[in-house]
């Protein structure tokens, strides 16, 4: 009887075998593990070696710019005024009603002193005027309580020559508001009511009964034609 034996299929491996698979697979890891570290000191030096600015700081918000508000000029404060300083006087003139002169005026301050024309006052608020009279002390008979009521300014003022003066242009009455630059002129013709001989142009200057002072020029009126 013949037998047969049943060949199994040979599943076992040498030990020579499995130390080759197992050191292979050791150097396989460790490979790995070296190239992990290699990668991560390549990348984090290259984070800290960032140069860090100490001195930066944030930069505080800009605050919006609004309108600029309008500035409302201030009111000049009345200052003490020196005389006012008069020109192009015609220091002879005729009663005839029908030659035109014409005269300016500047307020000045008291730089050089109450009795004299100081430096030229730019101011507006100021009111001036002009009239003709006979009086030589005009300054001993300046009614002062009359200078205080500005609303007054423009009655006659003691012994002045009424209707000496013609002011025929409109534009520049016998009172008036001086400009801005402190200035004022008048345009005017000599009544023939007028009798020949020697006159005073009284040229005053109010500011709103505040400050005031006074001048004059002596003028000679001939006799009419």
């Amino acid at each position: 009887m013949q037998t047969l034996s049943e060949q199994q299929p040979t599943h076992n491996w040498s030990s020579q075998s499995r130390m080759i698979a197992v050191v292979a697979m050791l150097l396989f890891a460790l490979s790995g593990l070296i190239s992990g570290f290699a990668v991560g000191a390549f990348i984090h030096p290259a984070l800290h070696n960032q140069p860090i600015n100490q001195n930066s700081r944030e930069t505080p918000p800009v605050k919006s710019q609004g309108a600029t508000p309008t500035r409302t000029p201030r009111t000049q404060h009345p200052i003490p005024l020196g005389i006012p300083q008069l020109g192009s006087v015609s220091y002879t003139e005729a009663p005839d009603d029908s030659t035109t002169y014409a005269i300016t005026l500047q307020v000045t301050d008291q730089s050089n002193g109450k009795a004299a024309a100081g430096n030229p006052v730019h101011a507006s608020g100021i009111t001036c005027k002009i009239w003709l009279t006979k009086d030589e002390h005009v300054s001993a008979n300046m009614p002062i309580d009359k200078l205080k009521a500005v609303d007054t300014l423009s009655q006659p003022f003691p012994k002045e020559k009424s209707a000496g003066l013609d002011f025929f242009d409109p534009s520049t009455p016998q009172t008036q508001m001086c400009n801005a630059k402190g200035q004022a002129t008048w345009n005017y013709k000599v009544a023939s009511t007028v009798e020949p001989g020697r006159y005073f142009l009284v040229a005053l200057t109010d500011w709103n009964g505040i400050r005031y002072n006074w001048s004059w020029a002596q003028i000679t009126v001939t006799k009419s034609k």
